[in-house]
């Protein structure tokens, strides 16, 4: 499947965002939210790849570290303060 834009694409990935936010929610009780783990992953793990498939989309989310997508929420929080 094609998506014909980002919006498309991030509402197809939602059901994986998901389970990767109820998973950090329930381990380390902190309020993360589906946009977090996107631009973390947008930002840091797809920026440059290529012909990435939804396959690996969804490999990323539910594998990227736990720590690294906190770290990033945290320091944007401290930078809008």
């Amino acid at each position: 499947m094609e998506y014909r834009s980002q919006e498309e694409l991030y509402q197809g990935l939602i059901p994986a965002l998901d389970v990767k936010v109820r998973f950090i929610k329930r381990r380390y009780f902190l309020n993360i939210q589906r946009k977090d783990i996107w631009n973390y992953l947008k930002e840091n793990k797809w920026k440059n790849s290529l012909d990435l498939t939804l396959g690996d989309m969804v490999h990323d989310i539910i594998h990227t570290d736990n720590d690294m997508i906190i770290r990033y929420v945290k320091e944007r929080q401290e930078d809008k303060l």
